[in-house]
């Protein structure tokens, strides 16, 4: 008997297959509606934050931009929020809150 776990895992390539069928033409108009910019922000948190990091890797190598991770205490607790003035900002959530 496999763990949910398991089952999930052997299902990722079919079920990347399914959103790569369903969703290039969605993204494709998505991205050329995005204005221009120097580089990319990712702002995640817990397991959004795994997907992040290889997004970030991903998006550099075929973007060719350089690509970070947000750091949002620099905004919440030390009231000192970077310039962003160029800046593509992605927020990746797993649970849509």
């Amino acid at each position: 008997m496999t763990t949910l776990l398991e089952q999930e895992i052997h299902s990722q390539p079919e079920v990347v297959a399914r959103l790569l069928e369903r969703e290039t033409d969605h993204v494709g108009a998505i991205i050329t509606q995005l204005p221009a910019c120097e580089y990319a922000l990712i702002a995640a948190r817990g397991t959004s934050d795994h997907a992040a990091t290889y997004a970030k890797y991903v998006w550099a190598s075929l973007a060719g931009l350089p690509v970070a991770l947000a750091t949002p205490a620099l905004h919440t607790l030390y009231a000192a929020p970077p310039r962003m003035k160029g800046a593509l900002v992605v927020g990746v959530s797993q649970s849509g809150q």
